[in-house]
């Protein structure tokens, strides 16, 4: 594995800001307001990681200012003891005085330790509360606590990766792969959450292949973070798009060149900016509160493109059948930023990605590929895979002292995974 990159910072679909920026880089106007909107999603902001106050949902409290005189627990965790230290400094400021503070083991004695009311009132890192909702027993945890106070905190985790300078490359490359993570929040970039789309592109601009592997969240796998034990892949997200990088690339024994990361919020905005996607589904479902989708072509909204990748309880192969949706909502996105129709939504859509994206690409990279979608006008080969595996119950690094869903990986399937990213790399010019 090469020595890491200094990864500089973030715009979804990774490939799609550089191609729907080529679709609509002729005219000058165009390009100031592209130039502009990449300087935006390229200039790095610092990772911030969220802590707050939970009470049980039926507590009397509705600020912070009414726990004076709770309990407090906060669970042993040397992967957050400093953001943690910062939280319990934060809470002692806004109550005047530091509370009583419980220790416990893990995340599932401190949640069991508030429902006890052991502690009446817990500190927990916000990006852990869907992955003990998650674990057996503990599904009480989605409707059963309350957020009264948040502290939004600088991430003094160290990456674990040795760091360099990116070259700025002075034209096109012949191929590249860039992750693309959806992350499970709304609102800012900045903040490490669990990464629950993880999509690898392979670009070969040659022969005008695209390669989309979707790995599912629940993968069972190991980052640098880990030390070699195991975890879900969305949870290495909660360490940074690096860690989420690291697994992919021990994973698949591969380089990822770029990656590109959104938050849901950016999601919606980019789909309406683009006045809706035209997205193929596999089956006939409903999203309650949302809408109707039906197999076929489906032209959809953002919020409706959103609960269409989102959804996994309607299918019977759940995770597998969501990660193939959100496939198609990137194959769609991609045909519609390709097409003329992305001249007349242009501004929309370039405020759109300067709130919602961030990629390490860097600048003068991603014009390039402007130039070269410009002139050469190309036609984009686009296939997907999603890798499987086997259900199972394990301890995760992250959530230790309680099995959790994981997949184990299959090694045929990510063998043919590997066999295609390097096929797509190596092919040569169309004729």
């Amino acid at each position: 594995m090469r020595t890491k990159k200094k990864w500089i910072s973030y715009v979804v679909i990774g490939l799609v800001a550089a191609i729907l920026l080529a679709a609509v880089g002729m005219a000058v106007y165009y390009i100031v307001i592209g130039k502009r909107t990449l300087e935006q999603v390229t200039t790095p902001e610092e990772p911030k990681v969220v802590f707050s106050v939970y009470v049980l949902t039926e507590d009397r409290a509705e600020s912070i200012q009414d726990t004076r005189g709770y309990s407090y627990g906060m669970a042993d965790s040397d992967a957050d003891a400093d953001a943690m230290e910062q939280a319990v400094s934060e809470v002692a400021d806004t109550l005047g005085a530091a509370p009583e503070i419980a220790t416990y083991e893990n995340l599932f004695a401190l949640a069991d330790g508030l429902r006890e009311q052991k502690s009446q009132a817990i500190l927990l890192n916000e990006a852990y509360v869907q992955s003990i909702a998650e674990a057996d027993g503990y599904a009480w945890v989605a409707d059963g606590i309350r957020r009264i106070e948040s502290y939004i905190l600088q991430d003094t985790r160290e990456s674990g990766e040795e760091t360099e300078e990116i070259s700025v490359p002075e034209d096109v490359p012949d191929s590249f792969t860039m992750y693309i993570s959806g992350i499970d929040t709304f609102g800012g970039l900045a903040v490490r959450s669990r990464s629950d789309v993880n999509i690898l592109i392979t670009v070969n601009t040659r022969s005008e292949e695209i390669f989309m592997l979707a790995t599912p969240r629940d993968y069972y796998v190991e980052f640098s973070q880990t030390e070699g034990a195991k975890d879900k892949l969305a949870h290495a997200g909660i360490f940074g798009v690096e860690a989420s990088m690291d697994a992919l690339e021990r994973l698949y024994d591969i380089d990822i060149d770029y990656y590109l990361r959104m938050n849901f919020t950016g999601f919606v905005d980019i789909i309406d900016a683009l006045g809706g996607v035209e997205v193929y589904s596999e089956h006939d479902f409903t999203v309650k509160n949302i809408r109707d989708y039906h197999k076929g072509y489906n032209q959809l909204t953002g919020l409706e493109a959103l609960a269409f990748a989102r959804e996994r309880l309607s299918f019977p192969t759940g995770d597998y059948q969501r990660v193939k949706n959100q496939m198609e909502v990137v194959k769609a996105v991609i045909t519609k930023c390709t097409s003329p129709a992305i001249l007349k939504n242009y501004r929309s859509v370039m405020n759109a990605i300067g709130e919602s994206f961030e990629t390490n690409m860097p600048e003068d990279q991603i014009l390039s590929l402007i130039r070269m979608q410009l002139f050469g006008k190309r036609e984009w080969s686009i296939s997907t895979f999603t890798v499987d595996g086997t259900s199972a119950f394990r301890s995760t690094y992250t959530a230790p002292g309680m099995e959790l869903y994981v997949i184990l990986p299959s090694t045929d399937a990510v063998n043919a995974a590997k066999e295609k990213m390097e096929q797509v790399r190596q092919s040569a010019a169309l004729p």
